[in-house]
């Protein structure tokens, strides 16, 4: 029963609550990649050669957040513990709480990512994410490492601010992070499964829209997890996913061909 006896340790400690997202974020990825075999979105992706960069700009942003371990989350407990905060201040329910987390936490997201396109020095950055020709789960882990330093900051301050659930706000985080890679994977739900789903949440054929080489396609689904706020700030677009199938993907050929480049991309948003 030592086992048994080290299980109830571990559990107590935290390690087991630490490592079931992480197992959870890895089947996920074993499931997508399979799906993306077997049912894919784009049938003509085959250019394999991206992927490696890919990683290795999300292998240096591990590095990054390790070095700076700023995190809406950490903040959110700061501020619980300090009494700090909006909710804190007047003394919110629990419920109230939740709630109001996860709808601050969904349309900052969707603000940050739109004033990216918007703003041309965070479009600098943001550029390397859709500067990629093509589009699959790997697509969901290239973010330039001063996007996801400014983006953390931000986020951290308005968690502090508004006084925002930590609990509440890690699941977030680990769902918006599931659904980034979901949502980026070159696969699809069947087309009434996936009209269906849109109503609410993000899908695959929705976000691809938001990869399209046309800039109009592209200013449209800033969502990272609900439809909600593109609904109703007017940037949802929901065309069939016959044609979405045929979009070009990226930013056009000067982009696209230097997009495996990682060093080029890390230099970008220092350039015009």
């Amino acid at each position: 029963m030592d086992w048994l006896e080290s299980l109830g340790e571990a559990a107590s400690g935290g390690t087991i609550l630490l490592w079931l997202p992480i197992l959870a974020l890895a089947a996920l990825v074993v499931i997508l990649l399979l799906a993306e075999l077997m049912w894919p979105l784009h049938r003509d992706q085959r250019d394999a050669s991206r992927i490696p960069g890919n990683f290795g700009i999300f292998l240096l942003n591990l590095g990054v957040t390790a070095l700076l371990p700023l995190t809406a989350v950490a903040a959110a407990e700061w501020a619980r513990g300090a009494g700090f905060g909006l909710l804190h201040w007047l003394a919110a329910p629990a419920l109230l709480v939740a709630v109001t987390t996860v709808i601050v936490r969904s349309l900052l997201g969707y603000w940050l990512h739109r004033l990216a396109h918007r703003v041309p020095l965070l479009w600098r950055m943001h550029r390397v994410h859709h500067c990629d020709p093509e589009v699959d789960l790997s697509t969901g882990l290239r973010h330039h490492p001063l996007e996801v330093v400014y983006l953390a900051t931000l986020a951290a301050a308005a968690a502090a601010l508004t006084g925002l659930s930590p609990v509440v706000l890690a699941v977030y985080e680990v769902v918006a992070f599931g659904f980034s890679l979901w949502t980026h994977a070159n696969t699809s739900l069947p087309e009434p499964a996936d009209r269906g789903t849109a109503l609410l949440l993000v899908t695959p054929t929705v976000h691809h829209v938001h990869h399209s080489a046309r800039q109009e396609q592209t200013d449209s689904n800033y969502g990272d997890v609900f439809t909600l706020w593109d609904r109703l700030f007017g940037t949802f677009q929901a065309p069939p996913r016959d044609t979405v199938r045929g979009l070009r993907l990226g930013l056009g050929d000067e982009h696209d061909a230097r997009a495996k480049n990682i060093l080029f991309q890390l230099a970008a948003p220092f350039r015009r």
